[in-house]
This record gives C-alpha cells, structure tokens and sequence, in this order.
C-alpha cells in the first residue's frame, strides 16, 4: 500500500512535471518570437541600406534596436506575467488536492506518521500545535506529546510542534509543505525571468 507521504510526492512530483512542461513550451513559443521579429527587423535593415546613405542606416539601427528592446521588454513582461498565472494554477489545484486529502479517511494515519516523526525530532514533552478541524484527532496524537493547543494560522492541517524545554520546534504542517513545495519549484522550474 501506498503512503501518504508517497502519494503526496507523487502528486507534487506530478504537478512539478506538468509546469515543466508548460514551461517550456512557453519559452519555445517566445524563442520562435523573438526569432522572428529579429529576422523580420534585419529583412527590413537590408532593403532600407539600398535605399539611404550610411548616415541614415545608423540611425535606422539605432531605431531598430531601441523597438526591437522594447519589443523583448514587452514579450518578457508577458513571460513573466504567464508563468505567474500559471505558477497559481498550479498551487491552487494543490492546495484543493490537499484539502481533499484532509478529508479523507486516510488523513489520520498521516497525522499519527507525523506525530511518531515530530516525536523523534523534538520529543514527547512538547506542545503539539493543530488547525481547529484537526482537534477531533486529539485522543490520537496525545500519546505522541505533553498537550495540544489550536493554531489559526495553520490552514491545510498537519501538526507543529514546540519543545520549550530543549529549545526545538519542528514543523511537518500540510501549509509548510506546500510552501517548501512552491520554493523548490521556482528554483527548479527556470520561472525566474529578469527584465
């Protein structure tokens, strides 16, 4: 049987592969644009050299560059604009995906797995910290840890936990997961676009 955290890198595995794939095929799209209007830009320098003296040619190519840059600068713009969106779309599926996790009659073998990880990390004698709907699965954690309180700012699910006493926090929430998930996507992915 598949786990949870088997089924969960798979899925982020599936999502990474699919924006890589849109990825690309947005950059090819832009090379062949930017191929072409530079190919059209120089068709149009070599008939107007025919035509003008070189006085006139340099700042025909002073003119050429300055709207071929601002051309780039635009298509660029858009690139960035593109991936953002797409950047979203594909996070906000993943987070839907992970809220239908949460509701799954498989969720709570995934917080008691996390629970047994935290446990080894910051010890029993910490504060397991849950979203509200997640206090229903109180009976189930408590073996793994000193008290459970609610924490509004987690979102998605999973537990945080706190150890006062030795000092160490760890942090196995479903919202930290996904956000590693986001920043490991943009380093991986090339969405990096600079003007």
């Amino acid at each position: 049987m598949i786990s949870d955290t088997e089924n969960l890198e798979r899925f982020i595995s599936q999502i990474n592969e699919t924006a890589d794939r849109a990825v690309e095929s947005i950059h090819r799209e832009t090379e062949k644009y930017v191929s072409g209007e530079l190919e059209k830009a120089k068709k149009q320098a070599r008939r107007e050299i025919h035509d003008s003296q070189f006085m006139e040619l340099d700042k025909l190519n002073e003119k050429n560059n300055t709207d071929f840059f601002a051309s780039q600068r635009r298509e660029t713009i858009h690139l960035i604009e593109v991936r953002r969106e797409l950047t979203e779309k594909v996070f906000e599926e993943a987070r839907r995906r992970v809220e239908a996790f949460t509701h799954s009659a498989d969720y709570a073998g995934f917080l008691t797995a996390s629970a047994k990880k935290i446990t080894e990390v910051v010890g029993t004698d910490s504060v397991f910290y849950l979203r509200e709907d997640d206090r229903k699965y109180r009976d189930e954690l408590l073996p793994f840890c000193r008290e459970i309180a609610t924490d509004n700012e987690i979102a998605l699910g999973g537990i945080r936990a706190v150890n006062q006493e030795k000092g160490l926090a760890a942090d196995d929430t479903l919202d930290a997961r996904l956000q590693q998930q986001r920043e490991a996507f943009y380093e991986q992915s090339g969405l990096s676009v600079t003007l």
